[in-house]
Protein backbone atom coordinates (compact mmCIF):
# COMPACT_ATOMS: atom_id res chain seq x y z
CA UNK A 1 0.00 0.00 0.00
CA UNK A 2 1.55 3.40 -1.02
CA UNK A 3 1.83 5.95 2.22
CA UNK A 4 0.68 9.16 1.94
CA UNK A 5 -3.10 8.55 -0.27
CA UNK A 6 -4.84 11.28 -0.13
CA UNK A 7 -2.31 13.68 1.02
CA UNK A 8 -1.09 16.89 -0.83
CA UNK A 9 1.89 18.07 0.78
CA UNK A 10 2.90 21.71 -0.48
CA UNK A 11 6.82 22.38 -0.39
CA UNK A 12 8.69 26.06 -0.19
CA UNK A 13 11.11 25.93 -2.88
CA UNK A 14 12.87 28.57 -0.54
CA UNK A 15 12.48 26.65 2.71
CA UNK A 16 15.97 27.03 5.27
CA UNK A 17 16.09 23.19 4.83
CA UNK A 18 16.36 23.00 0.91
CA UNK A 19 13.31 22.90 -0.45
CA UNK A 20 14.02 20.46 -3.95
CA UNK A 21 15.83 18.10 -1.59
CA UNK A 22 13.58 17.70 1.07
CA UNK A 23 10.27 17.35 -2.04
CA UNK A 24 12.31 14.69 -3.02
CA UNK A 25 12.73 12.94 0.21
CA UNK A 26 8.95 13.63 0.89
CA UNK A 27 7.97 12.30 -2.44
CA UNK A 28 10.12 8.81 -1.70
CA UNK A 29 8.41 8.34 2.04
CA UNK A 30 5.35 8.84 0.84
CA UNK A 31 4.63 7.41 -2.45
CA UNK A 32 0.83 8.13 -2.63
CA UNK A 33 0.96 11.51 -2.01
CA UNK A 34 0.82 14.54 -4.26
CA UNK A 35 3.51 16.55 -3.51
CA UNK A 36 4.34 19.78 -4.94
CA UNK A 37 7.20 22.81 -5.25
CA UNK A 38 6.43 25.84 -5.51
CA UNK A 39 7.82 29.30 -4.80
CA UNK A 40 4.85 31.73 -5.15
CA UNK A 41 1.30 31.77 -3.71
CA UNK A 42 -0.05 31.81 -7.69
CA UNK A 43 1.61 28.67 -8.07
CA UNK A 44 -0.17 27.29 -4.88
CA UNK A 45 -3.87 28.59 -6.21
CA UNK A 46 -3.20 27.09 -9.65
CA UNK A 47 -2.47 23.90 -7.89
CA UNK A 48 -5.19 23.44 -5.41
CA UNK A 49 -8.04 22.92 -8.14
CA UNK A 50 -6.80 19.95 -8.79
CA UNK A 51 -6.75 18.22 -6.09
CA UNK A 52 -10.43 15.90 -5.03
CA UNK A 53 -11.08 15.70 -1.56
CA UNK A 54 -7.88 15.63 -0.16
CA UNK A 55 -7.96 14.54 3.41
CA UNK A 56 -5.36 16.68 4.25
CA UNK A 57 -3.14 19.49 2.74
CA UNK A 58 0.30 19.97 4.21
CA UNK A 59 2.85 22.87 4.27
CA UNK A 60 6.45 22.28 4.38
CA UNK A 61 8.16 25.11 5.19
CA UNK A 62 7.65 27.84 8.37
CA UNK A 63 5.19 30.52 9.32
CA UNK A 64 5.81 32.17 5.88
CA UNK A 65 4.64 28.87 3.84
CA UNK A 66 1.97 28.07 6.26
CA UNK A 67 -0.06 31.52 5.85
CA UNK A 68 0.83 31.41 2.52
CA UNK A 69 -1.19 28.02 1.94
CA UNK A 70 -4.14 29.63 4.02
CA UNK A 71 -4.30 32.86 2.00
CA UNK A 72 -4.06 30.56 -1.54
CA UNK A 73 -7.43 28.32 0.29
CA UNK A 74 -9.00 31.40 1.30
CA UNK A 75 -8.52 32.55 -2.48
CA UNK A 76 -9.68 29.61 -3.84
CA UNK A 77 -12.29 27.94 -1.93
CA UNK A 78 -15.62 29.60 -2.42
CA UNK A 79 -16.78 32.15 0.61
CA UNK A 80 -18.97 30.25 2.91
CA UNK A 81 -17.65 26.74 2.06
CA UNK A 82 -15.85 25.11 4.90
CA UNK A 83 -11.63 25.06 3.60
CA UNK A 84 -10.02 21.13 3.87
CA UNK A 85 -8.07 19.65 6.93
CA UNK A 86 -4.72 21.39 6.71
CA UNK A 87 -1.44 20.46 8.20
CA UNK A 88 2.26 22.07 9.32
CA UNK A 89 5.91 19.73 8.40
CA UNK A 90 8.60 22.16 9.92
CA UNK A 91 11.18 23.28 7.78
CA UNK A 92 11.56 26.66 8.30
CA UNK A 93 13.74 29.18 10.99
CA UNK A 94 10.69 29.49 13.34
CA UNK A 95 8.31 26.96 12.78
CA UNK A 96 5.78 28.27 15.72
CA UNK A 97 2.48 27.50 14.20
CA UNK A 98 4.31 23.76 13.28
CA UNK A 99 5.77 23.82 17.14
CA UNK A 100 2.41 24.82 18.70
CA UNK A 101 0.55 21.82 17.33
CA UNK A 102 3.23 19.59 18.60
CA UNK A 103 5.28 18.97 15.15
CA UNK A 104 8.47 16.82 15.92
CA UNK A 105 11.17 16.61 13.16
CA UNK A 106 10.30 16.28 9.38
CA UNK A 107 11.66 12.58 9.58
CA UNK A 108 9.49 11.34 12.32
CA UNK A 109 6.20 12.91 10.60
CA UNK A 110 6.71 11.65 7.57
CA UNK A 111 6.75 8.17 9.41
CA UNK A 112 3.92 9.20 11.48
CA UNK A 113 1.43 9.92 7.80
CA UNK A 114 2.34 6.91 6.65
CA UNK A 115 1.39 5.34 9.48
CA UNK A 116 -1.76 7.41 9.59
CA UNK A 117 -1.97 6.36 5.90
CA UNK A 118 -2.77 2.95 6.73
CA UNK A 119 -5.04 3.74 9.87
CA UNK A 120 -7.04 5.43 7.31
CA UNK A 121 -10.40 8.12 8.92
CA UNK A 122 -10.53 11.12 9.67
CA UNK A 123 -6.93 12.63 11.06
CA UNK A 124 -7.32 14.34 14.52
CA UNK A 125 -7.15 18.38 14.24
CA UNK A 126 -7.46 21.37 16.59
CA UNK A 127 -9.41 24.45 15.36
CA UNK A 128 -7.95 27.76 14.62
CA UNK A 129 -8.79 31.30 14.28
CA UNK A 130 -7.01 33.62 11.93
CA UNK A 131 -7.71 36.91 11.17
CA UNK A 132 -7.19 39.30 8.21
CA UNK A 133 -5.33 42.58 8.30
CA UNK A 134 -4.53 44.74 5.32
CA UNK A 135 -6.60 42.23 2.92
CA UNK A 136 -4.05 39.30 4.08
CA UNK A 137 -4.97 36.12 6.55
CA UNK A 138 -2.45 35.31 9.18
CA UNK A 139 -2.09 33.93 13.11
CA UNK A 140 0.43 36.52 14.27
CA UNK A 141 1.26 40.26 13.35
CA UNK A 142 2.20 43.37 15.13
CA UNK A 143 4.27 46.77 15.25
CA UNK A 144 7.04 47.63 17.62
CA UNK A 145 9.78 45.34 19.12
CA UNK A 146 8.48 42.44 17.09
CA UNK A 147 8.39 43.95 13.49
CA UNK A 148 11.90 45.42 14.17
CA UNK A 149 13.09 42.77 15.84
CA UNK A 150 12.31 40.47 12.65
CA UNK A 151 13.59 42.91 10.75
CA UNK A 152 16.91 42.63 12.13
CA UNK A 153 16.80 39.53 12.09
CA UNK A 154 16.76 38.86 8.81
CA UNK A 155 18.95 41.40 7.71
CA UNK A 156 21.55 39.78 10.21
CA UNK A 157 21.07 36.40 8.26
CA UNK A 158 21.58 38.18 5.15
CA UNK A 159 24.70 39.65 5.96
CA UNK A 160 25.85 36.64 7.39
CA UNK A 161 28.89 34.51 5.72
CA UNK A 162 30.43 31.23 6.33
CA UNK A 163 30.09 29.31 9.76
CA UNK A 164 28.33 32.75 11.11
CA UNK A 165 24.97 31.77 9.02
CA UNK A 166 24.22 28.68 11.06
CA UNK A 167 24.38 30.57 14.59
CA UNK A 168 22.25 33.78 12.74
CA UNK A 169 19.71 31.57 11.81
CA UNK A 170 18.98 30.00 15.48
CA UNK A 171 17.45 31.05 18.48
CA UNK A 172 20.51 32.47 19.11
CA UNK A 173 20.84 34.54 16.38
CA UNK A 174 17.36 35.97 17.45
CA UNK A 175 18.77 36.87 20.62
CA UNK A 176 21.78 38.94 19.19
CA UNK A 177 19.07 41.01 16.74
CA UNK A 178 17.56 41.98 19.71
CA UNK A 179 20.29 42.40 22.15
CA UNK A 180 22.56 44.18 19.53
CA UNK A 181 20.15 45.69 16.81
CA UNK A 182 16.73 46.44 17.77
CA UNK A 183 17.54 47.42 21.45
CA UNK A 184 19.67 50.15 20.94
CA UNK A 185 17.14 51.70 17.84
CA UNK A 186 14.41 51.58 20.93
CA UNK A 187 17.01 53.17 23.18
CA UNK A 188 17.53 55.95 20.69
CA UNK A 189 14.02 56.73 19.51
CA UNK A 190 11.95 55.77 22.44
CA UNK A 191 7.91 53.94 21.93
CA UNK A 192 4.85 55.42 20.09
CA UNK A 193 1.73 55.73 22.00
CA UNK A 194 -0.94 53.37 20.43
CA UNK A 195 -4.95 54.15 21.27
CA UNK A 196 -6.62 50.83 20.52
CA UNK A 197 -10.17 50.74 19.58
CA UNK A 198 -12.45 47.62 20.06
CA UNK A 199 -14.66 47.25 16.42
CA UNK A 200 -16.46 44.64 17.32
CA UNK A 201 -18.96 43.67 19.88
CA UNK A 202 -18.42 42.12 23.08
CA UNK A 203 -14.45 42.48 24.41
CA UNK A 204 -12.43 40.43 27.57
CA UNK A 205 -9.43 41.02 29.32
CA UNK A 206 -7.18 38.60 31.18
CA UNK A 207 -7.27 38.65 35.41
CA UNK A 208 -4.22 38.59 37.44
CA UNK A 209 -5.07 34.47 37.96
CA UNK A 210 -5.41 34.01 34.14
CA UNK A 211 -9.48 34.33 34.28
CA UNK A 212 -11.45 36.24 31.22
CA UNK A 213 -13.05 38.63 31.98
CA UNK A 214 -16.10 40.69 30.18
CA UNK A 215 -15.30 44.63 29.70
CA UNK A 216 -18.67 45.51 31.32
CA UNK A 217 -19.75 48.49 28.50
CA UNK A 218 -17.30 47.26 25.70
CA UNK A 219 -19.09 48.34 22.09
CA UNK A 220 -17.63 49.81 18.77
CA UNK A 221 -15.27 52.52 19.52
CA UNK A 222 -14.55 51.54 23.00
CA UNK A 223 -10.71 52.49 23.56
CA UNK A 224 -9.43 49.93 25.72
CA UNK A 225 -6.42 51.27 25.96
CA UNK A 226 -4.24 54.41 25.33
CA UNK A 227 -0.59 54.83 26.00
CA UNK A 228 2.42 53.90 25.47
CA UNK A 229 3.97 50.64 23.13
CA UNK A 230 6.71 49.38 23.05
CA UNK A 231 4.93 46.17 20.99
CA UNK A 232 1.43 45.79 19.96
CA UNK A 233 0.60 42.67 18.79
CA UNK A 234 -1.95 40.21 17.65
CA UNK A 235 -2.37 36.49 17.42
CA UNK A 236 -4.31 33.39 17.39
CA UNK A 237 -1.71 30.80 17.65
CA UNK A 238 0.33 31.29 20.80
CA UNK A 239 3.65 30.61 19.66
CA UNK A 240 6.48 33.04 17.71
CA UNK A 241 8.71 30.40 16.74
CA UNK A 242 11.81 29.54 18.83
CA UNK A 243 9.10 28.21 21.52
CA UNK A 244 8.82 32.04 22.23
CA UNK A 245 5.15 31.82 23.60
CA UNK A 246 4.23 35.35 22.45
CA UNK A 247 0.37 34.69 22.72
CA UNK A 248 -0.14 32.58 26.22
CA UNK A 249 -3.18 32.86 26.20
CA UNK A 250 -4.06 32.84 22.10
CA UNK A 251 -6.83 29.77 22.09
CA UNK A 252 -8.55 31.00 25.29
CA UNK A 253 -11.30 32.39 23.47
CA UNK A 254 -11.96 30.59 20.31
CA UNK A 255 -13.57 33.39 17.57
CA UNK A 256 -11.46 36.04 19.35
CA UNK A 257 -7.79 37.13 18.62
CA UNK A 258 -5.55 38.44 21.45
CA UNK A 259 -4.57 42.19 21.43
CA UNK A 260 -1.46 42.34 23.59
CA UNK A 261 0.38 45.61 24.37
CA UNK A 262 3.61 45.41 26.04
CA UNK A 263 3.90 48.86 27.51
CA UNK A 264 7.68 49.27 28.34
CA UNK A 265 11.19 50.38 26.66
CA UNK A 266 14.02 48.51 25.41
CA UNK A 267 15.85 48.13 28.85
CA UNK A 268 12.78 47.00 30.57
CA UNK A 269 12.20 44.25 27.87
CA UNK A 270 16.05 43.36 27.57
CA UNK A 271 15.93 42.28 30.88
CA UNK A 272 12.36 40.65 31.07
CA UNK A 273 12.98 38.09 27.57
CA UNK A 274 13.09 35.50 29.83
CA UNK A 275 9.92 35.73 31.28
CA UNK A 276 8.88 37.00 27.64
CA UNK A 277 9.56 34.50 26.62
CA UNK A 278 8.17 32.02 28.53
CA UNK A 279 4.39 33.66 28.17
CA UNK A 280 4.94 34.77 32.06
CA UNK A 281 1.43 36.14 33.31
CA UNK A 282 0.97 38.39 35.03
CA UNK A 283 3.69 40.58 33.93
CA UNK A 284 4.12 44.01 34.97
CA UNK A 285 3.59 46.53 31.96
CA UNK A 286 1.55 43.82 29.79
CA UNK A 287 -2.34 43.86 28.68
CA UNK A 288 -4.11 41.58 27.17
CA UNK A 289 -7.68 41.57 25.51
CA UNK A 290 -10.12 39.45 23.70
CA UNK A 291 -11.57 40.94 20.66
CA UNK A 292 -13.08 40.27 17.11
CA UNK A 293 -12.20 43.28 15.57
CA UNK A 294 -9.61 46.30 16.53
CA UNK A 295 -8.01 48.99 15.17
CA UNK A 296 -4.83 50.49 16.66
CA UNK A 297 -3.27 54.18 15.54
CA UNK A 298 0.02 54.98 16.62
CA UNK A 299 1.62 58.23 17.05
CA UNK A 300 4.06 57.77 14.47
CA UNK A 301 4.45 55.64 11.74
CA UNK A 302 5.52 51.90 13.20
CA UNK A 303 7.13 48.82 11.11
CA UNK A 304 4.41 46.10 11.14
CA UNK A 305 5.08 42.18 10.52
CA UNK A 306 2.38 40.43 9.16
CA UNK A 307 2.60 36.51 9.74
CA UNK A 308 6.44 37.37 9.98
CA UNK A 309 7.27 38.68 6.82
CA UNK A 310 7.72 42.79 6.76
CA UNK A 311 5.05 44.46 5.79
CA UNK A 312 6.44 48.34 5.80
CA UNK A 313 5.81 51.50 7.82
CA UNK A 314 2.03 52.13 9.17
CA UNK A 315 0.19 54.31 11.72
CA UNK A 316 -3.12 52.99 11.53
CA UNK A 317 -3.55 48.82 11.21
CA UNK A 318 -7.04 47.48 11.54
CA UNK A 319 -7.30 43.79 12.51
CA UNK A 320 -10.81 41.39 12.08
CA UNK A 321 -10.91 37.59 13.39
CA UNK A 322 -12.07 35.58 9.85
CA UNK A 323 -15.66 34.07 9.72
CA UNK A 324 -13.33 30.80 8.65
CA UNK A 325 -12.06 28.84 11.38
CA UNK A 326 -9.31 26.38 10.35
CA UNK A 327 -8.89 23.19 11.68
CA UNK A 328 -5.37 21.93 11.34
CA UNK A 329 -3.61 18.37 11.86
CA UNK A 330 -2.77 18.02 15.33
CA UNK A 331 0.46 16.00 16.07
CA UNK A 332 0.07 15.36 19.68
CA UNK A 333 -2.66 12.91 18.71
CA UNK A 334 -0.41 11.22 16.53
CA UNK A 335 2.42 10.66 18.52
Amino acid sequence: MQGGVGLAILVNANAKRGGRRVAVQIARALSGANVRLTSRIEQIEAWLPSLQEPRCILSAGGDGSAIALVNALDHVYPQGTPLPTIGFLPLGTGNGWAHALGAPKLDRCLRILAAASEARGPLPTRRFSVFRVEGRLAHFAGSGFDALILEDYKNQIAESKGPATHFSKSVYGYLTATLLRTAPKVALHGIPNVIVENLGDDAYTMSADGKLLKVHGARRGTVLYDGPAGCASVGTSPEFGYGFKAFPFAERLPGYMNVRIYDRGALKAVANIPNLWKGKHPLAGMHDWFVQSARMTFSRAVPLQIGGDAAGMRQTIEYEVSPRPLDILDWRCLL
